[in-house]
């Protein structure tokens, strides 16, 4: 009997309970937005086939992209598998919090546990989102022609990219005042600020800034590429012209995403991807459908593999 009792206890764990509350917030935040999950099914049911699938595609590599920009931004090696993981998993995060900052902080904690001092850590967080900025004006030339009467979508892309990083710099500032504070922690930060001046010292050294670069030109183009697919399958002529407009688009929709106060900017970011294809000619019923395309593929979709990548990385005690 005594037997039969112990084999028959279930242990619930910390991480058991901290994973059954990030599903909950998930269900709260979401739930009542399924109505628009449904209208982009419905309207992928009437896509072309080949499109939705550059869609989806496109979608999936900027998971690929994220890991090694946050590779190239770190000195140490970082499994890729493993970090392309973390990526997934910061997609489920990231629906749970306005911005960036649930991904940001979920890869601050997976630098942590490979190894990296909390300064090394905080500090390629750091310049794997400020490359997202940079590498978004490297394109702006490109760009800047198609943007004619669109100075507002540009500002809110900026605002937006940036958003994140001010964040951190931010709380950065903070926790240093905080610490300088108290005399004891003074010499901490000293050796912090060391360590994260070398670790931007080995970025250089190890010529990893031009990769990081064309690697975050790359993820804006991916994030493009996604909505000009969505756009095209459901009916928009392919029209060369229109291509720069959407890889802009796309980007203020990022932008957004990371500015709005809503949990992955929904809501803010699909008006301003409609508004922003509108203003280029876009039918409005095109714009409309595309944009649930594309927000079912880099938004909805990926919650469910990103729920199952952080379960198991919490497990392995990855993160």
């Amino acid at each position: 009997m005594s037997r039969r009792r112990r084999s028959s206890h279930v242990r619930v764990t910390r991480r058991d309970v901290f994973l059954l509350v990030m599903l909950g917030l998930l269900v709260h935040f979401l739930l009542p937005q399924l109505g628009q999950v449904r209208a982009a099914l419905r309207e992928v049911a009437h896509a072309g086939p080949l499109p939705v699938a550059g869609t989806l595609l496109a979608a999936a590599t900027t998971y690929l992209l994220s890991a090694l920009s946050l590779r190239f931004a770190v000195a140490a090696p970082l499994p890729l598998g493993r970090t392309v993981a973390v990526q997934v998993a910061s997609s489920f995060v990231n629906r749970l919090a306005p911005g960036a900052v649930g991904g940001a902080a979920l890869s601050l904690r997976y630098l942590r546990r490979q190894g990296l001092d909390t300064a090394a850590a905080a500090t390629g967080v750091a310049v794997d989102r400020v490359s997202g900025v940079l590498g978004f004006a490297l394109l702006l030339p490109v760009l800047l022609p198609f943007a004619q009467g669109a100075r507002r979508h540009l500002a809110a892309a900026a605002a937006g990219r940036g958003l994140t990083v001010l964040v951190i710099v931010l709380a950065g500032l903070l926790a240093a005042a905080v610490a300088l504070a108290v005399p004891r922690w003074r010499t901490r930060i000293g050796g912090a600020r060391r360590r994260a001046v070398d670790a931007l010292r080995a970025l250089v050294r190890g010529g990893r800034v031009v990769p990081l670069l064309l690697v975050s030109m790359a993820l804006t183009l991916a994030y493009g590429a996604a909505l000009w697919s969505a756009l095209l399958a459901v009916g928009l002529a392919a029209t060369a012209s229109l291509v720069a407009p959407v890889v802009l688009v796309s980007v203020v929709g990022e932008g957004v995403s990371g500015a709005a106060p809503t949990p992955g900017g929904l809501g803010a970011t699909e008006a301003a991807l409609v508004s922003g294809l509108l203003l280029y000619g876009v039918p409005t019923g095109t714009a409309v459908a595309g944009v649930l395309v594309y927000r079912l593929a880099t938004f909805w979709l990926p919650v469910p593999p990103g729920y199952l990548a952080l379960r198991l990385l919490v497990r392995r005690g990855v993160v």
